[in-house]
């Protein structure tokens, strides 16, 4: 059994960790939940030797351990998957899954020939479809992800930890990585699971333990919680169901239209797609990933370019060739990709916040000091967004609190058309139920919003309108009484409503 016992961890003034326990034993796979900011990456920290706790113990088998670095951990019999892949991307596959444990021969030397048996079995393994001399970073990013768990499971650990690593998957991936889960169970591997998405939780979980405010609040079987009952336990309320139902119209009659996208194709991912958005109206792009939802996205924004159609905002022809002319004239933008598109990580929770304003506004308009703090601070209130201090670096914030960060930002500015490029990607179960009533309350102000999200729940949830994407084109336009999870799922796999397959070609045509 692994057992963390009591441990603290401050970073500052930031209590991360308080009296906080895991234990975990062999051959269950351990679900670690919690709020963003409640503690779990720095447990799964703690056990990977990148953190060393302030106090408590570890114990391994009831034997006390200490853990100081990664090469401790390792010893240990224990392995992480990181949500931010610890691969190297200028390395070949083989390379970033041996380095460090490479097979010797008689004379100490790499054995190639036991290195590329290794390799194989692992590719087969993981359904990886990859040459194992192909560099990191020509891979897509769902097979640099099942390749750092891969690279994870090949040092045979007894303690395996998978931090989030189902965020950037295809559905068949994650069904791939379930089944390899299950067959380390069998073979009493110890596994401790982090995620946001609590289907899996209840599929692949055999126990969790719920962390709030940097404390264990509970362990316990799956079988004895709901999903009401994980929520409580994360944020200390019962979910407010009387919120949920913010009823918008989905009649089109009279409605101003705001986007109208007409044949769109963007080399190589975007074959014809036509869709509109109302004033008011929250529109949703569905599918698995890389069907070409993000380029749509950053088309209509103008930071990427279309070969063929036309874009219609605000009753006008799109010209943006810039984002930043699409700010000027009324569209905001959150990404999902928070360290790469959205967040400034060394520049101050007010600097970010007011980057949304500085953009929209005059070249070198002088913006007086006592307004923009005035300004940044409310967005903090008004989002609950838990910060020290307003020059505090974004980056001392935790992942939820630093989405709710560029949401506040943009909503603070009433963008007529706000687009999302599935902006609660690795976020907590309370802030994406936070922002999800932010964006129905602007809809019902009158913002337009089109959202595209891998979350079929929080599209059936959220959306009055769903156009689902299958190989770059819409396969099909759910609304009202046709907006069920089986005709969502059906149409993500390129099915008609008889569970045919439909043909791209004739989509395309």
């Amino acid at each position: 059994m692994f057992e963390l016992r009591g441990v603290d961890k401050r970073f500052d003034a930031v209590v991360a960790l308080n009296n906080a326990s895991l234990n975990v034993k062999p051959g269950e796979v351990h679900a670690l939940l919690g709020s963003n900011g409640s503690g779990k990456s720095t447990m799964i920290k703690i056990l990977a030797g990148l953190v060393n706790p302030n106090a408590g113990e570890i114990l391994i088998d009831g034997s006390p351990v200490e853990i100081r670095n990664g090469y401790d951990s390792r010893k240990l019999g224990i392995a992480t998957a990181f949500q931010d892949l610890s691969l190297i991307p200028t390395m070949s596959v083989r390379d970033n899954i041996l380095l460090g444990n490479e097979p010797k021969n008689a004379l100490g030397l790499v054995d190639q020939r036991a290195s590329d048996e290794i390799i194989s079995r692992l590719l087969e393994r993981f359904q990886i479809d990859c040459d194992p001399d192909d560099y990191v970073q020509t891979l897509m990013p769902s097979t640099q992800t099942m390749l750092e768990v891969a690279k994870a499971v090949a040092l045979k650990p007894r303690l395996l930890l998978l931090d989030e690593v189902t965020a950037a998957l295809h559905y068949d991936e994650i069904q791939v990585l379930f089944s390899v889960m299950r067959e380390l169970k069998e073979e009493g591997i110890a596994m401790v699971y982090v995620t946001h998405r609590m289907n899996e939780v209840f599929e692949v979980c055999d126990r969790t333990t719920i962390m709030r405010s940097g404390e264990s609040v509970i362990t316990g079987p799956m079988d004895d919680f709901s999903l009401d009952d994980i929520v409580y336990y994360m944020t200390g309320q019962r979910p407010d169901k009387s919120k949920k139902d913010v009823v918008h119209s989905h009649s089109d009659g009279g409605r101003e239209i705001v986007l109208d996208v007409k044949n769109l194709s963007i080399f190589p991912k975007v074959h014809d797609i036509s869709l509109r958005a109302h004033k008011g109206e929250i529109v949703g792009i569905g599918g698995l990933q890389g069907q070409g939802q993000p380029e749509l996205i950053r088309a209509i924004l103008g930071a990427i370019r279309y070969e063929e159609g036309e874009i219609i905002y605000d009753g006008e022809p799109s010209t943006f060739k810039l984002p930043s002319k699409a700010v000027k004239n009324g569209m905001g933008f959150i990404s999902g990709e928070r360290n790469r598109e959205a967040v400034f990580p060394a520049r101050t929770v007010l600097e970010n916040i007011l980057a949304g304003k500085v953009a929209k506004g005059k070249t070198f308009a002088y913006m007086p000091a006592k307004a923009n703090r005035s300004f940044a601070q409310s967005a903090v209130d008004k989002y609950n967004i838990v910060i020290g201090s307003l020059n505090h670096p974004a980056s001392s914030l935790s992942g939820g609190n630093q989405q709710k960060l560029v949401v506040a930002r943009w909503i603070a500015m009433q963008p007529k058309l706000l687009l999302l490029d599935d902006p609660t990607r690795g976020v907590d179960i309370h802030s994406r139920l936070e922002i999800h009533e932010i964006l129905k309350e602007c809809a019902n102000d009158g913002m337009t919003i089109l959202i595209s999200s891998s979350e079929s729940e929080e599209l059936l949830s959220l959306c009055d309108v769903i156009y689902v994407f299958y190989e770059g084109c819409v396969s099909a336009q759910l609304t009202g009484e046709n907006k069920t999870p089986e005709k969502l799922v059906a149409a993500m796999m390129g099915m008609s409503e008889d569970h045919e397959i439909v043909s791209t070609m004739e989509a395309k045509a």
